[in-house]
């Protein structure tokens, strides 16, 4: 599959991962968020984030702690702020923000052998690799 059309399915799958974090941390509501505010943090945290981090290295060249730096702490910051999170929700938000990019590229390397998007310290087979290997 080409670079780009991977990458756009890492942006949607990460979009409805946000979304149903957001879902899930503000679910205790009685009202919920407004569909276009989601609609936007998702673009700006997401999309704008994706688009940042690997234009911003591949492009410019950026230091890794600008192009992943920005986008994490849009990640951190702006959903709380934007959807006025109380203590509970942050404290519920927080690591599941943490644990949502080495989720999503957990997934992509081991459903569709892609490690090449977001480094890990070790090698994570995919799932066909680890069937040929017992096989």
């Amino acid at each position: 599959m080409p670079d780009l059309e991977r990458f756009a399915v890492l942006v949607v799958v990460a979009s409805v991962v946000f979304l149903a974090v957001l879902g899930l941390v503000t679910r205790g509501r009685s009202n919920r968020p407004r569909p276009g505010l989601l609609f936007l943090l998702t673009f700006v945290v997401v999309l704008a984030g994706m688009v940042f981090a690997r234009y911003g290295h591949i492009l410019f060249r950026l230091p890794w702690w600008i192009y992943y730096g920005l986008p994490a702490s849009l990640t951190f910051l702006l959903p709380p702020v934007a959807l006025r999170m109380r203590t509970a929700e942050i404290a519920r938000y927080v690591p599941l923000a943490v644990l949502m990019g080495p989720g999503i590229h957990l997934l992509a390397s081991l459903v569709f052998g892609w490690h090449d998007y977001m480094p890990f310290p070790v090698y994570i087979p995919s799932l066909m690799e680890m069937v040929h290997r017992f096989v």
